[in-house]
């Protein structure tokens, strides 16, 4: 008894899972296998960029490192995701049901995959799930569409800022960049040597650390809303 209320106590931490009833979710455990492998954490990605998502996955436990690299190859995002957490539950279906982001375990994780056919057999035909799904679905595409506002800012540090909040647009905390200067100055249509002068000032102010064809930012949400 104490590890089945010790599973559904989990289980309801989980995004999606909020509010789903003990006898909803302790049913569904024979059939969606309901229990979380244990991994430890790993240089090798469990997931790579533009593989097809074929289960809806949890992160129980633990961090995962994710990257993405952009399509023409000109950038690469380094990010973070902590537990609990459900990962890239927008790109189940649709016109390319593929994984965003490579992850890799940072540290020793605890993870659960749903196959994508037991969401509709099961899970969607609770109210609880599918409302909480419809919620973080509806987050992520307002998210984006924020982020996508018209590029018309006189100011190349604006322009900074919306380009970094575009690309980091579901992302918390310490991110990277890996990108050439003039790249980026392209990107933000700025010189190089007014984005160097830019990030140095952003280095001096504690907002990033440069490196060599890369910065840090120390968290992003905060460098995106700062203002001199």
């Amino acid at each position: 008894m104490h590890d089945l209320s010790t599973r559904y106590a989990l289980l309801t931490q989980l995004p999606l899972f909020r509010g789903v009833s003990s006898t909803e979710l302790l049913g569904w455990e024979d059939a969606l296998k309901l229990f979380p492998d244990e991994l430890p954490a790993s240089h090798i990605p469990l997931i790579r960029q533009g593989e097809h998502c074929s289960h809806l996955l949890f992160l129980v436990e633990g961090e995962l490192h994710r990257e993405h690299c952009s399509a023409e190859g000109n950038y690469t995002l380094h990010s973070y995701i902590q537990a609990p957490a459900v990962i890239e539950a927008d790109r189940l279906f649709g016109l390319t049901p593929t994984y965003k982001h490579t992850y890799t375990a940072k540290s020793d994780i605890k993870i659960l995959a749903i196959r994508k056919t037991f969401i509709g057999s099961h899970l969607m035909k609770n109210d609880v799930f599918r409302l909480n799904l419809l919620n973080l679905l509806s987050a992520t595409a307002q998210k984006r569409d924020a982020a996508l506002r018209p590029l018309q800012l006189n100011n190349p540090e604006d322009r900074l800022r919306l380009f970094l909040e575009r690309v980091f647009v579901d992302c918390d905390g310490e991110v990277e960049i890996h990108i050439l200067m003039d790249d980026l100055a392209r990107y933000i249509g700025e010189t190089r040597l007014t984005v160097s002068r830019l990030l140095n000032r952003w280095q001096e102010e504690e907002l990033i650390r440069l490196g060599r064809g890369k910065f840090v930012i120390h968290d992003i949400r905060k460098c995106i809303l700062s203002r001199p």
